[in-house]
């Protein structure tokens, strides 16, 4: 005899009670994940890609504000790799890391490690969410939750990341998860479509289709 389904109000309290900080879900969801590879339920050839926000639960008056250094995009690291060793073919010596002098005040809007710095507003009850303007006249904190499925509706992989981040730039993180699973096309919106995802996937022999 089977047990009932329990209601989801349990998973919501055992999630932020009893199994809080705790990869308990993350377990049972790859432990699901594997059962419908095992069975060949899944078709990972095309995977699909978007992200959705998430209302955080997170008082939109209770904030400060904070200076926070810009995120290096992913390619970055690579590109400077390319740009030297078409520097190196060429007979010229490779760039040299840009070093600014500690005691030097930071150029405008920058920090004294090069990297760019923005002011942000974060949460004081959720500093994990970001700032989000929903609609016209809204904004709230929430998250950006970023899945990858198959053509049957099966999620692949998930990744979550503040609502104020762009998908193009947490891309990489769900990327990571999913890229060894037999890959053959990847399909995703506008907001995906940048040169450094293109050659990413490229690199990896997929080919890339848009939604719109």
């Amino acid at each position: 005899m089977m047990d009932k389904v329990p209601h989801f109000s349990t998973f919501g309290k055992n999630y932020t009670r009893r199994f809080k900080d705790t990869d308990l879900f993350e377990q049972i969801f790859s432990r699901i994940l594997q059962e419908c590879y095992k069975y060949r339920l899944i078709d990972p050839s095309e995977v699909f890609v978007d992200a959705t926000h998430v209302k955080a639960r997170a008082n939109s008056k209770k904030m400060r504000k904070r200076i926070a250094d810009e995120e290096a995009l992913f390619f970055e690291e690579q590109l400077k790799k390319e740009i030297n060793e078409d520097r190196e073919a060429h007979g010229k010596k490779p760039l040299k890391e840009k070093k600014e002098d500690p005691k030097d005040p930071p150029s405008c809007g920058g920090s004294s490690d090069g990297k760019e710095e923005k002011t942000v507003k974060e949460s004081t009850t959720d500093p994990g969410s970001g700032w989000f303007r929903k609609g016209e006249h809204k904004n709230v904190f929430a998250y950006s939750v970023q899945t990858a499925c198959d053509k049957n509706g099966w999620i692949l992989g998930y990744s979550v990341n503040p609502g104020n981040q762009h998908d193009s730039r947490t891309f990489k993180s769900l990327y990571d998860k999913i890229k060894d699973i037999g890959i053959q096309t990847l399909v995703a919106d506008a907001g995906y479509k940048t040169p450094a995802i293109a050659k990413l996937l490229l690199d990896d022999g997929i080919t890339t289709a848009s939604t719109v």
